[in-house]
């Protein structure tokens, strides 16, 4: 059985390997034109928000999440 601190290092290390900033600047209209793509870039926007939140819970320093640059 891992102890608590050997899943806060597996914790760590998943965010490290799957945490990506420039996927918190995803948007509805990065797949303009691409219906199928817009699931798929949702739920990288959805994960790297969670994985950015659970970071900073953790005390995790991260690369600050990208911003949009679409205009709307």
């Amino acid at each position: 059985m891992n102890t608590d601190k050997e899943i806060l290092e597996e914790i760590k290390e998943y965010i490290k390997e799957h945490y990506k900033a420039y996927c918190c600047g995803y948007t509805e209209l990065r797949s303009e034109g691409n219906g199928n793509d817009v699931f798929s870039d949702g739920c990288s926007n959805g994960e790297a928000w969670a994985l950015y939140s659970i970071g900073n819970i953790i005390g995790m320093e991260l690369e600050e999440p990208e911003e949009s640059d679409d205009e709307y």
